[in-house]
């Protein structure tokens, strides 16, 4: 047992390891969403939102088993997916494809804001904000029909 394991970090990275979730530890239960995003850093800018480290476009495989381990923690918790902007990344666009066919939720970025920025990081930067409110997301997810027709408007 490590001492003090208060101090230890809640992310983990390592070479050949599984891959965790990146702010799983800041999840408050009483938001009933959780905001997947491809990357730790986007993830830090709204509320219950975690980072999975990369997503693989083409690849039906969502989690990792520790990453699923994880969210089992959450069991009635939505989960939305909230990829760069579909209008300025090709590999977002495809997965967002991709997780409409799974059935799962997706934040489709608007027009006005996908065009302009690449990522949450870029938007909160350009912005001069710490935080998005995750209503916003909420106003913009989508699935299944909805989402092929939104995704293709875009």
């Amino acid at each position: 047992m490590l001492p003090n394991d208060n101090k230890l970090p809640k992310y983990l990275s390592k070479i050949g390891s599984e891959k965790t979730l990146f702010n799983i530890n800041n999840v408050k239960p009483e938001i009933d969403y959780i905001f997947i995003f491809e990357g730790p850093i986007d993830s830090c800018f709204v509320q219950n939102g975690v980072g999975v480290a990369g997503i693989q476009e083409n690849s039906d495989v969502l989690f990792t088993s520790k990453q699923k381990q994880q969210l089992s923690i959450y069991p009635f918790h939505k989960r939305i997916w909230v990829l760069d902007a579909q209008q300025q990344d090709k590999a977002a666009r495809n997965k967002t494809e991709k997780l409409i066919e799974q059935d799962e939720h997706v934040f489709i970025w608007p027009d006005e804001y996908g065009n302009k920025f690449k990522d949450f990081n870029d938007m909160a930067i350009a912005l001069g904000t710490n935080e998005i409110p995750y209503k916003f997301i909420l106003k913009n997810t989508y699935t299944g029909l909805k989402a092929k027709l939104k995704l293709n408007v875009t």
